[in-house]
């Protein structure tokens, strides 16, 4: 008997309300709060690979979304942005 998988799949689309950049891969996370913890690393990621300013981020969030297309969790990137 197999046990059944405790991970789910969560998506991190990018928004500013009019454009929507979805994430077709998502991850796999055993709960919300690592799935926070990976979007967190990826905005880092984002922004090491592409430093942008505060102007570049304002208005922008990601969005966490389950694998039913519903949002569970709102990251807005002008917080993480460098003045």
């Amino acid at each position: 008997m197999q046990c059944p998988s405790l991970l789910s799949r969560y998506y991190f689309n990018l928004t500013d309300g009019e454009t929507m950049i979805r994430d077709e891969e998502g991850v796999e996370a055993s709960s919300i709060q690592v799935a926070v913890l990976s979007a967190m690393e990826a905005v880092e990621e984002l922004r090491g690979q592409e430093p942008l300013d505060s102007d570049d981020w304002q208005g922008w969030r990601l969005e966490i979304v389950d694998a039913t297309g519903q949002a569970v969790q709102t990251v807005p990137l002008d917080a993480f942005a460098v003045n």
